[in-house]
């Protein structure tokens, strides 16, 4: 059983957000051109689509919540109580990239929630559902990924949640129109429900191959090479979630060459809403590995401890999009250490750095955390003596770095002691 809440807070918050924008998408490109001879009955149709976009949007902004508040809780190091009711929220909310971002999606969600309202305003639906949907890659993967390739992989990222929620997030909308056309029975019906299939079939032929292109795209940024697909824990999970996409696509496959041409029959109907929902929950298992791989470095970001390090000694590297930090506790294992931190760019050179402090949060609350200042060294290296390990086991690493310009920089990570 997986024990991290984050995973499942992430799973939802991005299902419910493609949801939205996936609902928005295929009732603006799908249902309302297929609806040519359904006239009166139309209006039904808008108006259940319009409340399960109410629904995924009410979701989004909850679980967007829910995802704000562990993420304060874990960079505060404390409580959830305490971040909820002494204010710790807010520092997140408005000095980091999260917050702001999550702050835009806020309103945005807002938006589209509104603007359902109005059909007139289908071309600013779309643009607010996309805007939605792909915000998330600045606060991704992608967005720590620094200079003109950061900027390739936030598009490709980009372009990777827009088609997953155009193709994904749409199948709901699908099934249940599929649902409605053989519980009605009327030829209208059945001619709305045969373009509506024609309509989203091509939108998932297009869907398929923009996640194709930029699943290998951001595969080369965050695999180092493809024995990672099976060496990490990142690589082997990014595996599972090609397989789900695959199985996917072979049942979207079976969909468009052979039970479309059978349409209106009702055991293609049939088929094709068992189908379907068949793909719904595969994208469901899909989702649970975006939330887990969203709480894993990259396979290409993890770095090997340097050469020359003591073998006794604890190590970690941490990357961010401002700063990297290699951290090393001698010896790491209870007792009295010393903590040695060189803090450098993306191209390894010294960081230009005024202060560093060093903070280390024990496994369990038994222990209070430990906080010190690094001291400059000659070789730009900076170095912590005197502190005390109380226990073994996962200890968190913080590391803050004031720069000579800019705003204070956290860098932080898990780092194990071993008995």
């Amino acid at each position: 059983m997986i024990a991290d809440p984050m995973i499942y807070v992430r799973g939802v918050h991005v299902g419910a957000t493609l949801l939205a924008c996936g609902t928005t998408a295929f009732l603006v490109l799908v249902a309302e051109p297929a609806a040519t001879k359904l006239r009166t009955d139309f209006a039904a149709v808008r108006h259940k689509l319009s409340m399960l976009i109410w629904v995924a949007l009410a979701v989004t902004i909850l679980s967007g919540a829910a995802w704000l508040v562990l993420l304060a809780s874990d960079i505060l190091a404390a409580s959830l109580a305490d971040v909820c009711l002494h204010g710790g929220i807010w520092p997140v909310l408005f000095d980091t990239r999260f917050g702001l971002i999550w702050c835009a999606r806020l309103a945005l969600a807002l938006l589209l929630g509104v603007l359902i309202h109005w059909p007139a305003t289908r071309d600013w639906q779309v643009a607010a559902a996309a805007c939605l949907t792909a915000l998330p890659a600045l606060v991704g993967h992608a967005g720590a990924t620094p200079g003109p390739a950061g900027d390739v992989h936030l598009v490709s990222d980009m372009v990777h949640l827009l088609a997953a929620a155009a193709w994904l997030g749409g199948l709901p909308a699908f099934a249940w129109l599929v649902w409605q056309a053989r519980r009605t029975k009327k030829p209208a019906w059945s001619d709305f429900a045969i373009r509506s299939t024609r309509r989203f079939s091509v939108v998932g032929v297009l869907s398929v191959a923009a996640l194709l292109a930029s699943g290998l795209i951001n595969s080369w940024y965050l695999l180092g090479d493809p024995r990672d697909l099976v060496s990490t824990d990142y690589g082997r999970l990014v595996a599972f979630k090609i397989g789900l996409f695959v199985a996917m696509v072979g049942i979207a496959t079976a969909n468009r060459f052979y039970l479309m041409p059978r349409l209106p029959g009702a055991p293609a109907l049939r088929a094709l809403q068992r189908n379907s929902l068949a793909e719904t929950a595969l994208g469901i298992c899909v989702l649970l590995f975006v939330g887990m791989l969203g709480t894993l470095p990259p396979a290409a970001h993890r770095h090997a401890a340097p050469r020359d390090n003591p073998p006794d000694a604890a190590f970690v590297h941490i990357h961010t999009a401002e700063a990297m930090a290699d951290v090393m506790i001698n010896p790491g294992r209870p007792g009295p250490a010393q903590v040695t931190i060189r803090v450098t760019r993306e191209d390894f050179s010294l960081y230009p750095a005024k202060d560093v402090r060093l903070a280390l949060e024990p496994p369990t609350r038994a222990n209070r955390p430990v906080e010190q200042d690094a001291v400059e060294q000659p070789d730009g290296s900076w170095l912590v003596n005197g502190t005390t390990l109380a226990e073994p086991g996962v200890w968190m690493v913080r590391v803050f770095v004031t720069p000579e310009r800019g705003d204070l920089i956290l860098l932080d990570a898990p780092i194990v002691v071993e008995r």
